[in-house]
């Protein structure tokens, strides 16, 4: 019985560590962000500085995450295309959304202020208070769902 507890104690242990050795997570420098992702940052973020970059590879792609001063989340892609922003509470900076969302945002909720931007297949989904909505890459409006 304890032969078989040690043995599947083994087998376990080695699972484990193949599948944590899949992801490669490794905190980087500002420098070492894509060009794109830099760029991004000083247009948008001009009074912020970066507190925390991480390089995530995972199965064959590469991603980062950039962590603001002001307590902005941004993630880019491996080109240094933004990917999310995350403002909190705070509003996004001006430009990051199409100009067509902003305008139809401004209409339908004419006193709220999006703060959460993030890329999906087809489109966009854009945070404001009590409201996850929904955009096509065009601008158009799909949907809203409340966010309790």
């Amino acid at each position: 019985m304890k032969q078989v507890l040690i043995k599947t104690w083994l087998l376990l242990s080695v699972i484990l560590t193949v599948v944590s050795c899949d992801k490669d997570e490794k905190e980087i420098g500002y420098d070492a962000l894509p060009q794109k992702a830099q760029l991004f940052i000083a247009q948008y973020f001009p009074m912020a500085e970066c507190s925390r970059i991480v390089r995530d590879k995972d199965d064959g792609t590469t991603e980062y995450e950039a962590w603001l001063s002001d307590g902005t989340e941004l993630d880019f892609d491996k080109q240094g295309d933004w990917t999310s922003v995350d403002c909190k509470f705070s509003a996004l900076p001006e430009g990051i959304l199409p100009e067509a969302i902003a305008t139809d945002i401004a209409t339908r909720y004419p006193d709220a202020v999006p703060y959460k931007v993030e890329k999906q297949p087809g489109g966009y989904e854009i945070d404001i208070p009590c409201w996850e909505l929904y955009y096509n890459y065009q601008g158009t409006f799909i949907r809203a769902e409340r966010d309790w």
